[in-house]
């Protein structure tokens, strides 16, 4: 869901050259990439 906000900000930026939502997808992007993280360490991590 995350990722797919941050592909359609990048797309629709880009298509009516407004670089407020190019940003805005870059820092969803992430955020998104921040959350698979610690879920791949949580998932990981042994005890």
């Amino acid at each position: 869901m995350l990722l797919d906000s941050a592909r359609r900000a990048s797309f629709i930026g880009v298509m009516d050259n407004e670089p407020v939502l190019v940003w805005a997808s870059h820092y969803l992007s992430d955020m998104a990439k921040a959350l698979m993280d610690d879920a791949h360490m949580g998932m990981v991590k042994k005890v």
